[in-house]
């Protein structure tokens, strides 16, 4: 793997976590965007992709309720999917091993978010004196290069040496790597059930249905329920909207 693919994945992880990329836009949170962006860097665009969206499915309930972080879907998209691509994984245990990484690394997540917490008091200190320049500074820059170190220089490793994984790992019990396999398949459904937490309401759940029995049933693919499905949501919106008016 060439040093400008894995220089460009240290960037992807390390604004994939960085709170100034966000701003921009909140994809970078998760991992179906930060994984299709490592797959264009190694030139797998199409298998980053679909190794990211096989990472994000367990996140896809994910939230953070005050303090409590359940996972890291910023380390584990982009160092996921590119330990996954180096190491030639299937998606199934590509999920698993995104999934151990994101728990793993809510220990780094602590430490940047614990480090950056000085950049603020110093931000407060040159606020106090109308010193704007300054205040900018420990704002943007200071953040930027402490994910760099949690972030960004592990998934270069990945990039550099990450296939001695995959080499590791053919080298396993085929027990324990089917295991591996068919928690990575369980997963999702994990991912799911909590974003039916979410959306479980008496009329919504007939719409996860439906979309659920034309996949099995009507061998449909995603993009083609998500057609119909933005076609039913116009014609709700707009019988709706002429029954407020009348």
């Amino acid at each position: 793997m060439n040093i400008l693919s894995a220089i460009l994945v240290m960037l992807i992880a390390t604004c994939s976590t960085w709170w100034f990329s966000h701003t921009i836009t909140r994809t970078w949170l998760y991992p179906l965007w930060s994984g299709f962006l490592v797959g264009i860097a190694l030139g797998k665009p199409v298998e980053g992709m679909m190794i990211g969206a096989a990472i994000n499915l367990p996140y896809v309930g994910f939230i953070t309720a005050g303090g409590s972080m359940p996972g890291n879907p910023m380390f584990a998209g982009p160092v996921g999917t590119a330990l996954a691509i180096v190491s030639g994984l299937d998606t199934g245990t590509a999920t698993t091993v995104g999934v151990i990484l994101g728990s793993v690394s809510i220990l780094t997540w602590n430490a940047y978010m614990t480090l950056n917490a000085f950049w603020v008091h110093a931000a407060d200190k040159h606020a106090a004196t109308g010193n704007l320049k300054m205040v900018r500074f420990y704002n943007y820059v200071p953040s930027f290069f402490v994910s760099l170190v949690f972030n960004g220089i592990p998934a270069l490793l990945v990039v550099l040496y990450g296939s001695v994984f995959g080499d590791w790992l053919q080298n396993f019990p085929l027990a324990i790597v089917n295991a591996f396999e068919l928690v990575g398949a369980l997963m999702p459904a994990l991912g799911i059930g909590m974003l039916l937490n979410y959306i479980g309401k008496p009329k919504l759940i007939p719409f996860f249905f439906a979309g659920f029995f034309m996949t099995i049933y009507f061998g449909l693919d995603t993009m083609a329920i998500a057609i119909i499905a933005a076609i039913v949501g116009m014609v709700i919106f707009n019988f709706t909207k002429e029954s407020e008016v009348a």
